[in-house]
């Protein structure tokens, strides 16, 4: 177990120093908006830190448990019960402390900074996530109100050449505006209230497009704050767990090399 953790010291050591020049990225303007490459990918990271987290927490209750096991079953198995035979309670003494001093060590080393730096990464991704999920909804909307303008400015274009068409056929002049009824514009002139249609749904496309810029700057500016601030905690926490998990099972180590 020592080796072990001793390992997962050095290789967190590393991590941590790996993830401290995310610090240094910038957020450039014009970037490309979120994908559902993107997408997938936090959603895997999701998940994978989510299983990371559910295993740390396994691992640190098993190795525990496999210590209080071997606690109990010594106490109950080894030590003599018989009040006779001393020089055997004495044999099995000093394995027993070493069993005791095991237990304490694990007992003793605080896994919740750990846990819960890895959980809140989890958090940290999620908003992640929330967020491109919103960027999505805002390119979705401008996706289907720009192929409503095409549908809008195809349908005006068909009326006008119908419309051209009907007077070129009998050679009269195109009127320059559309009749007026003395009441504004005359609703019943099919060409004019479509251009209207298509001036209407031009400025909700317009709209639509600041919107989605705007959540993409949001999405980026958002997601690198997020991960400058979030990542490299989690990994200074396992860092310095995994040295104090090392250093009590070290003293161990060093006091069973006193054991008869």
């Amino acid at each position: 177990m020592m080796y072990m953790w001793r390992s997962m010291h050095q290789y967190h050591e590393i991590q941590s120093n790996i993830v401290q020049q995310v610090r240094g990225l910038v957020n450039r303007s014009g970037g490309d908006s979120t994908s559902e490459l993107h997408r997938q990918a936090t959603r895997d990271l999701e998940s994978a830190v989510s299983a990371w987290h559910s295993s740390f927490c396994r691992l640190i209750k098993f190795q525990r448990d496999f210590i209080l096991s071997l606690h109990g079953w010594f106490k109950l198995s080894l030590i003599p019960v018989d009040n006779d035979n001393i020089n055997n309670r004495m044999e099995h003494s000093d394995a027993y402390m070493f069993f005791d001093d095991w237990k304490l060590a694990l007992d003793r080393v605080p896994d919740t900074v750990a846990s819960e730096a890895i959980k809140s990464f989890i958090n940290v991704v999620h908003v992640i996530s929330s967020k491109q999920a919103e960027e999505l909804k805002i390119k979705k909307r401008t996706e289907n109100a720009s192929k409503e303008l095409e549908r809008k400015a195809s349908s005006v274009r068909n009326i006008e050449r119908k419309f051209y068409s009907s007077y070129s056929m009998v050679g009269i002049s195109l009127p320059d505006t559309a009749p007026d009824n003395g009441q504004g514009l005359d609703a019943r002139d099919p060409l004019a209230e479509k251009k209207l249609e298509l001036a209407t749904c031009q400025r909700r496309v317009e709209d639509e497009m600041m919107k989605h810029s705007k959540a993409v700057e949001v999405t980026r500016a958002m997601t690198l704050n997020n991960l400058q601030t979030g990542l490299p905690g989690v990994f200074q926490a396992l860092t310095s767990f995994s040295s104090l998990f090392t250093e009590a099972l070290d003293s161990v180590c060093t006091r069973s090399y006193a054991i008869k």
